[in-house]
């Protein structure tokens, strides 16, 4: 029976257990943790490899946004003095709590998104751009470590082709003929669950929603299964975030089900009020990187059902509204050229949840 990840649970489990894992961490004298020691941070080697992605990520588009506009960074020898200055302060990582729960929290999200669903992770962790470049797909590579034959042999098949660029839809082709092939060997999610469990208890029934009663699923394929989501599916995005009652009532409901077991809950961890109320005061915190600010599973949902599964619109949108001074000039961007292009209908819950994602980009 086909599932779905259960985003407001994704949200609080990823909440809570970076809380707890940086709590266990950060004690005593330790203020600081290194590289190596991230990748041992917990048993859970992938969880390690996407917090030093994650970090790398920022660090690219913090050094990027820095560019001076006098100098060219294009020339082959700045690229390389970049690269040489960036291998170096990989050996000198130094992560404070508070900026290290972030990296986190964000790894635990990913994690548990690839583990469940590796086809819709990779294919947006890979893809999104015009041009593919086989030397990020390699640099992507390094980070993956469960399932990681299908970005190999994607990888492989790539560099049979002597080029070092491809069409989007060239390597969508590729990557889906690999999965397809793939599929039946691919390692399924409860060993990592359980790995997940053994530090905050969660379950894949925890995790994931199972959508029933839906018998003309069964004879989709998997592609189209997942792109023609019906609004009554999604019943995390019927209400809006924003009303506070209605989040308390997401948390609780994780919460119920997690203080069933005896090993420690997520309530356990949630117990002081400003962590009951976490997705609240999430809400309201000011967006400086809309890119990194989506979850995952959430970019999916705007690009399909905002974007009709356009990687690049999407995309170009985000960048589009960085570019923007204030709010307005985003918003009349945003209506002009995107709602009215897809039709977007301002009563939509997901139209509303895309567009007090943006405002929050400017205030």
């Amino acid at each position: 029976m086909p599932t779905k990840i259960d985003l407001p649970k994704l949200e609080s489990y990823s909440t809570a257990l970076s809380e707890k894992l940086c709590n266990d961490y950060y004690q005593g004298s330790i203020a600081v943790i290194s590289g190596t020691e991230i990748l041992k941070f917990t048993g859970i080697d992938q969880l390690n490899l996407f917090i030093i992605k994650n970090l790398f990520d920022r660090w690219k588009e913090e050094s990027y946004k820095l560019r001076s506009p006098y100098f060219d960074y294009e020339n082959e020898d700045v690229k390389e003095a970049l690269s040489l200055f960036l291998n170096k302060l990989s050996k000198y990582i130094s992560i404070r709590k508070e900026f290290f729960k972030p990296l986190v929290k964000k790894a635990v999200s990913d994690t548990l998104a690839y583990i469940v669903d590796p086809y819709q992770f990779l294919k947006i962790e890979l893809l999104g751009k015009p041009i593919i470049s086989l030397t990020e797909i390699i640099e992507r590579e390094k980070y993956i470590k469960v399932n990681k034959f299908l970005i190999q042999t994607l990888i492989k098949k790539l560099q049979l082709q002597n080029k070092t660029g491809f069409p989007e839809n060239e390597v969508l082709l590729y990557f889906e003929e690999i999965y397809k092939n793939y599929e039946p060997s691919m390692e399924p999610p409860t060993r990592y669950i359980e790995a997940f469990s053994a530090i905050l208890k969660i379950t894949i029934e925890d995790l994931t929603q199972q959508k029933e009663n839906h018998p003309a699923n069964e004879s989709l394929g998997k592609e189209e299964a997942l792109t023609k989501i019906k609004t009554s599916e999604f019943v995390a995005f019927k209400k809006p975030l924003v009303e506070l009652d209605k989040e308390k009532r997401a948390v609780s409901s994780i919460n119920d089900s997690f203080a069933r077991s005896k090993q420690l809950s997520l309530n356990d961890v949630m117990m002081k009020e400003e962590e009951t109320n976490i997705l609240t005061k999430h809400r309201k915190s000011k967006i400086h990187d809309l890119k990194q600010a989506v979850p995952i599973n959430l970019r999916y949902i705007f690009i399909n059902e905002l974007f009709k599964g356009s990687t690049d619109d999407y995309n170009l949108a985000l960048i589009q509204v960085e570019r923007c001074e204030d709010h307005d000039s985003a918003k009349n961007i945003l209506d002009q050229v995107y709602g009215k292009k897809y039709g977007w209908d301002p009563e939509r819950t997901e139209v509303k949840e895309f567009l007090e994602l943006i405002e929050r980009r400017f205030y």
